[in-house]
């Protein structure tokens, strides 16, 4: 309706309704207009569109069936990551909605747009998208809502450490989907992911497979590979090395040919840490060295296999390497600012040196490593830090405090439940 059109288009702008009304009608008779109690002249709606800078008389309200199949058409490209095929449903949708002002279209006209822009930029929404979208929500159907929770889930899944709100925003989108005719695999994939991101790797594994199976029907290769990658990572997690390891080996059968560089670094790495958390070091550092010499722009990831280098040098008696490969870990962490790493390299210092029991190793672990893990939610190092302070603590004849840390450690994962209720 005009009327819901130009309330949202007034709260978009930050007017009140006198700034608006001003010098057009009375603030009563525009509440109305926006209640939509009653009809205006096609002059007030001429003059009110020009203060707002949209078009409003003689619009063409009617459902055209052709523009919204388009609509859903540029949210699939999007999905596949069709860059080329992204800008001409985006021009061919936007073109449409010139003469067609039907609020159910040009509302999810502005949802999917969000999505590629964001997919086009590889970046966040911006505040004024934020703005807008939260602006349009309560005048929306369910299937605007639908793709506002899954665009504003991958938005804070994008921002990092958000994981609590892109969750509930991809539950709702879970929510949606059961009232709507759409099959839609992402949203599995996406709480796949999520989950994945937080080490919650039973529930991850529960929708990869939902979302597998969706992928495979359709024969969407990119996703299967990445749902592959998410349950090998999950294994790998719950350290079920075996299957770990065999998800990540059928990922380089399966993909010898068409495995992108990150991805296939990535298998790499990961079966680098699978063989180095079962003393299989030579194949370990085999791995990794495959791993470091493909280039990638991943700068988290570039220090995360230095770190790996480090400790696999470290528990495999070569300790120059992995004083080595610590310095030029710290300095990479510190160049990219990389709180996570800079704790880990700590941590494998005093390892090495053998003073994790001096006072000042325990109170940064204590004070600093451990609430830094707890307010960015890395719940496995959470747990990992938590138990080491619990056995030095123990080693010292301090057991109320061990205990302490003991209890924490087997209760992280409902901490990290608490976290994402």
């Amino acid at each position: 309706m005009k009327g819901s059109l130009i309330k949202q288009h007034r709260k978009f702008k930050n007017m009140t309704l006198e700034d608006l009304a001003s010098g057009i009608c009375s603030v009563s008779y525009l509440s109305k207009i926006e209640h939509n109690t009653i009809n205006a002249s096609d002059e007030i709606y001429r003059l009110l569109g020009e203060r707002l800078k949209i078009k409003l008389t003689d619009i063409n309200q009617d459902f055209d069936e052709n523009i919204h199949r388009d609509l859903l058409e540029w949210h699939e490209v999007i999905q596949r990551r069709d860059l080329t095929l992204m800008t001409e449903y985006h021009n061919q949708c936007k073109e449409a909605l010139k003469d067609n002002h039907n609020t159910e279209l040009t509302h999810l006209y502005t949802i999917v747009r969000s999505r590629h822009t964001m997919k086009m930029n590889e970046g966040l929404l911006s505040d004024s998208d934020l703005i807008e979208l939260e602006n349009i929500f309560p005048y929306s159907n369910k299937e605007y809502k639908f793709f506002y929770h899954k665009t504003m889930g991958i938005h804070y899944l994008l921002k990092g450490h958000q994981f609590k709100q892109a969750l509930q925003h991809f539950h709702k989108t879970e929510e949606l989907l059961k009232a709507l005719p759409l099959n839609d695999s992402e949203t599995y994939f996406h709480l796949a992911l999520a989950y994945s991101q937080t080490r919650a790797a039973v529930e991850s594994n529960y929708y990869a497979h939902i979302a597998l199976e969706g992928y495979i029907k359709d024969f969407d290769y990119d996703r299967i590979v990445d749902t592959y990658m998410i349950i090998a990572l999950n294994y790998r997690s719950l350290e079920i090395y075996s299957i770990a390891e065999e998800y990540f080996q059928k990922l380089l059968k399966i993909s010898k040919y068409h495995l992108k560089p990150l991805e296939k670094r990535r298998v790499f790495h990961n079966l680098g840490y699978i063989y180095a958390n079962q003393a299989r070091y030579e194949e370990a550092l085999e791995y990794l060295k495959k791993a470091y010499s493909i280039k990638t722009d991943e700068e988290y990831f570039y220090v995360n296999t230095i770190y790996l280098f480090a400790s696999t040098y470290f528990y495999s008696g070569n300790i120059d390497e992995a004083w080595e490969h610590i310095h030029l870990g710290e300095k990479e962490a510190e160049k990219y600012d990389i709180q996570f790493f800079r704790n880990k390299f700590f941590i494998l210092k005093h390892t090495i040196q053998d003073s994790l029991q001096d006072e000042q190793f325990i109170n940064k672990l204590e004070k600093e490593i451990v609430p830094y893990s707890r307010e960015n939610n890395e719940y496995g190092e959470y747990k990992i830090y938590n138990e080491m302070l619990g056995n030095l603590y123990f080693d010292k004849r301090m057991y109320k405090k061990a205990a302490m840390y003991y209890k924490e450690a087997n209760n992280y994962r409902n901490t990290q439940k608490k976290d994402f209720l």
